[in-house]
This record gives C-alpha cells, structure tokens and sequence, in this order.
C-alpha cells in the first residue's frame, strides 16, 4: 500500500517522531558508550564531569537528580572522581550539613579534554555527510537543546 506523505497530517506525523528518533538515539547512545572505552573516565563519571562544568557546584542530590541516580550511587561515583582529583566535596553554604561537589581545576581540564577528543572524532563522522544532511542537522540543535532542557527542567529543584 503506497501512502501519500501529503495525506498524512503534520499532527500524526508529529506523533510518529518519537518511533523515528527512538531506534536512532538507541543506536547513537551504543556507540557512544563504544567511544567511551577509549578513555580512563567511565560513561557515570564523564556525565557527571560535564554536568557539573555546566551547572558549577551542585548538591549532591541536585546532581544526583540530574544525573537520574539515587544518591548512594552519586556518592560512590563522586568517591571515585574525587580520588583522581577530578572534584571536591564542600560544605554547602545554606546549610552546612549539606554537601556539594565541585570540579577542580584538573577536573575541568580533564572533562574538557574528553570532550575536545569526542568532538573531533564526532566531526570526522560528521564530515562523511553530505551539505545538505548537515545543515539539516545544524538546524535540528535548537529543537534538541530544549528538548534536553526540559528534561533538565523536569530533574532540577524549584
């Protein structure tokens, strides 16, 4: 059966794109933990590294939030990076039984190292598109920003 793509309404194809984008994000997010193998930072603790070089000091639950963990889990996590020297724990300035993680100088060093490395070999396979498929996926940042914003929207504190 042939369907013509001007019959179907912009709302149903609207309601189909999270059955297009879903396969592609699956597949995407296994190569990028393929990628991660050739770091020393695992997936958990280069997430965390960035998050807190986009947000700064975080509580240890607002990070545990953003990064959709329990907060024992977050703790182990923070131990470890911490032993490299890539955090600190601090006390919170509200409330000082609270505890709050910062990178450190060789922390934001270290995630923008990664991240630099990661952009280049996202460019390599970037380049292998055509203009056009480029500059469509140029235009689509915009719309995939605030799609990760409102998730990021929905994990912060009030």
């Amino acid at each position: 059966m042939n369907v013509n793509t001007a019959d179907i309404s912009a709302t149903e194809r609207q309601q189909g794109l999270e059955t297009e984008f879903r396969p592609i994000l699956l597949r995407l997010d296994l190569l990028v933990r393929r990628q991660n193998t050739q770091y020393a930072l695992s997936r958990a603790q280069t997430s965390m590294l960035y998050t807190l070089a986009r947000y700064g000091r975080l509580r240890m639950t607002d990070l545990a939030r953003l990064e959709n963990v329990r907060v024992p889990t977050t703790s182990n996590s923070v131990t470890v990076i911490e032993a490299m020297g890539y955090v600190e724990r601090v006390p919170a300035e509200s409330d000082r039984r609270g505890v709050c993680v910062s990178l450190t100088d060789l922390g934001r060093a270290r995630i923008n190292q990664v991240l630099d490395a990661r952009d280049r070999d996202f460019a390599e396979h970037l380049s292998r598109l055509s203009p056009e498929h480029r500059d469509t996926l140029s235009a689509a940042v915009p719309a995939l920003n605030a799609l990760l914003d409102a998730f990021d929207e929905h994990d912060l504190p009030s």
